[in-house]
């Protein structure tokens, strides 16, 4: 692409496609997983990102300024996994939870039979079936029909815990990371321009999304969620009131470690407490409502900071990763252990 339009065009069909593709898989493969380790496996899948951002940050680093077009060998490359993606995809089955939720059930037995012949040609004989609860049914279907569905009297609750759980971590998150190098700078700390405190802050996200998700089951989401934005903010403040490079870099390590642990928390709980209808829709729109926050965080910071300096955007975004956990705490349910029926009957019946 030779032009600025055509570039922004398509930089923004790829972020469709990206962002289509987080909301859906997590809810895909939570309805796969057995209960007992739903949690931490839908969590390291997350966790699966943080590799991406350190593979990108490396790439950006050696090759773009290494080559005339290094950004378009960037892009190739980056390109390729996705294209894999598409004919790996091809041997991907439907969820038969949602193929029964739409009336399929004989595709949904289809589904099981060969995943349960798979298991069988690997010597592995599955337990029998336990249904401890039936979902009650849920209208569903079409876009405007699940929205409705979310906001049911009873489902409304779990509805809007999940907007305000992903609109205090997504503001939070683009408050810190967008604003805080510049901010630093601005008052001498030039070690936020350096590539070993990008590098650092990049790797740190890999030990807090997989140790988060070692946490989803050892102390349940919720528990996980709130934890990791307290210390989040904690980690913040820190940074807030750093008065050396080294203090700098180990208050960023725990900044990236913590808010990012916290999504390997926010993903699994997210595709856990909608009832199959409405999982991918009720995900989907939660994040999409997290990214309102990724928009508004950067202007507001940059309205806060002329007047209100670093106590003002620090203390505002800190508050909203309060508000965040909270919420979670006081209006969530517990899914650890439970199996996603016994989930969405308690909060649609």
């Amino acid at each position: 692409m030779d032009s600025w339009p055509s570039f922004f065009a398509a930089r923004v069909v790829a972020g469709m496609g990206t962002g289509a593709e987080s909301a859906i898989i997590a809810p895909y493969l939570a309805e796969f997983v057995a209960r007992r380790f739903r949690g931490s496996f839908t969590g390291a899948l997350a966790g699966f990102f943080s590799f991406g951002f350190v593979a990108a940050a490396l790439l950006g680093y050696f090759i773009v300024p290494a080559y005339e077009n290094g950004w378009r060998i960037v892009l190739v490359i980056t390109a390729v996994p996705v294209v894999m993606l598409l004919w790996w995809r091809r041997a991907l089955p439907e969820s038969p939870r949602w193929l029964e939720s739409r009336g399929r059930a004989k595709e949904a037995e289809a589904v099981l039979d060969r995943i349960e012949a798979g298991f069988a040609r690997q010597g592995h004989v599955l337990p029998q079936p336990v249904v401890d609860a039936v979902s009650p049914p849920v209208a569903g279907g079409t876009l405007l029909a699940n929205f409705a569905a979310l906001l049911a009297p009873r489902q409304a609750r779990i509805t809007v815990m999940t907007w305000i759980m992903w609109l205090a971590i997504t503001f939070s998150y683009y408050s810190f990371f967008v604003w805080i190098p510049g901010l630093l700078v601005q008052n001498g700390m030039s070690i936020t321009k350096s590539f070993a405190y990008s590098l650092a802050i990049y790797c740190a996200q890999i030990p807090g999304y997989f140790s988060a998700a070692y946490f989803n089951e050892r102390i349940g989401r919720q528990a996980t969620i709130a934890s990791y934005m307290v210390l989040g903010g904690i980690s913040a403040l820190g940074l807030a009131f750093a008065q050396s490079d080294q203090h700098i870099m180990v208050a960023g390590i725990l900044l990236s470690f913590f808010m990012n642990g916290t999504y390997a928390g926010v993903y699994a709980y997210t595709a856990e407490v909608f009832p199959t209808p409405v999982r991918t829709t009720g995900a989907g729109l939660a994040s999409a409502i997290g990214r309102i926050g990724a928009i508004v965080s950067p202007i507001l910071v940059g309205y806060l900071y002329p007047n209100f300096g670093f106590a003002g955007v620090f203390g505002i975004t800190t508050s909203v990763l309060l508000i965040g956990a909270l919420t979670v705490v006081v209006m969530g349910v517990p899914t650890r252990g439970r199996s996603l029926e016994d989930i969405a009957a308690g909060e649609v019946a």
